[in-house]
């Protein structure tokens, strides 16, 4: 039985992710007591379109058209529509390094009001979005960081130990009694897996429950589905008692998956951590995989670019305490390393495969 804000959640995720019209929500949201004043402020909050009407926002993905970033972009474009700003959305077709730093360069002669961004290393984009932000950029990063200098605001999914807690309990639903595990990174400079990771290790060493888990080893992929199918190909050869793979990339998940499917080790070695459900159903209908978790990142690209939007027209102070009330997700409070998080957290099992039905993690 779902409680009151967990049924709105699932409403509100529904009409989001196009499984729903706004006129079935809207009645929905009604029926479950939600105040007009409240219904109002999740359609957009049009009192502010006046102070963001025209401003222009660059929206900057690790690369183009992988599904993750371009459902990302359409909950971008939902917040820019609501408030009468304008996306453009460029970025590089691979994971380049090079390549995303001289997209900023490119950005920055045009004079963005606003850039969000998923950054494909810590350091090497902070020169030029330190430019950007001298000129009067507001810089947004979400899903991986940057070093602070180089940001405004960062919007993770989910403190990273919160993560960790996701992953590890994947981990576990796959194989109860635990195991010798693997770690899956796209390099060794992407923010967001080194924090990962550190917080996996914290969790292990500080909680019994996931004391099982052994990592033996990290390995590199770069977010490449076939390098990701090579690796764990490799790997399972390596280590003949390998029982998991752990990742945060919804690039390598489904590519390992497939590598256990087709090496016949089915049952017998797991890959879980953070993927996609449009990229994972079939590896769960079929038992090659019990568990995997996610957020929304329509949500996320929503969450980000709204904040952003805010900064830029002076209506969110970027300090730690401010808090931030946002459509469809709720209250979020600046932290002081300037982080906010969206903090949705979802598990996909057979039969919960989707963002409607997926189940939501508890605390």
């Amino acid at each position: 039985m779902l409680d009151r804000q967990e049924y709105i959640e699932r409403l509100t995720s529904a009409v989001n992710n196009g499984g729903m019209t706004r006129r079935d929500w809207l009645k929905g949201m009604i029926a479950a007591g939600v105040s007009m004043p409240a219904i109002a402020g999740a359609l957009g909050g049009p009192a502010l379109a006046g102070e963001t009407k025209g401003l222009r926002v660059f929206n900057v993905p690790k690369f183009t058209g992988f599904v993750f970033f371009e459902l990302a972009k359409d909950g971008a474009t939902k917040a820019c529509d609501e408030l009468g700003a304008k996306l453009t959305y460029v970025g590089t077709t691979t994971a380049d390094v090079e390549g995303q730093v001289q997209v900023y360069q490119n950005i920055i002669p045009q004079r963005p009001d606003v850039i969000v961004t998923a950054a494909l290393d810590i350091n090497a984009p902070v020169p030029a979005l330190s430019q950007a932000r001298k000129r009067g950029a507001v810089v947004v990063t979400f899903d991986a960081d940057v070093a602070p200098a180089g940001r405004d605001l960062f919007v993770n999914m989910a403190p990273f130990e919160v993560q960790a807690k996701a992953m590890l309990e994947s981990a576990l639903a796959n194989a109860p009694d635990g195991g010798k595990a693997i770690w899956i990174a796209p390099t060794p400079t992407v923010a967001n897996f080194i924090s990962q990771k550190k917080a996996i290790d914290d969790l292990i060493a500080k909680d019994a429950k996931y004391k099982s888990i052994e990592f033996i080893d990290t390995l590199y992929a770069n977010d490449d589905p076939e390098k990701s199918y090579t690796v764990a190909t490799s790997a399972m050869q390596a280590h003949p008692d390998l029982k998991l793979f752990v990742t945060g990339s919804g690039i390598s998940s489904p590519a390992m998956n497939k590598a256990i499917q087709d090496t016949g080790r089915i049952g017998k070695v797991f890959a879980t951590g953070f993927a996609l459900p449009s990229t994972m159903k079939t590896y769960l209908d079929t038992g090659v995989c019990k568990q995997y978790a996610l957020w929304s990142p329509y949500k996320f690209g929503y969450m980000a670019t709204y904040c952003g939007l805010l900064i830029k027209a002076g209506k969110l102070e970027d300090k730690p305490g401010a808090k931030v009330d946002v459509p469809t997700i709720g209250e979020r409070e600046i932290d002081e390393n300037h982080i906010a998080n969206l903090n949705s957290m979802l598990f996909f099992t057979k039969g919960h495969d989707d963002f409607n039905t997926a189940i939501g993690m508890s605390s």
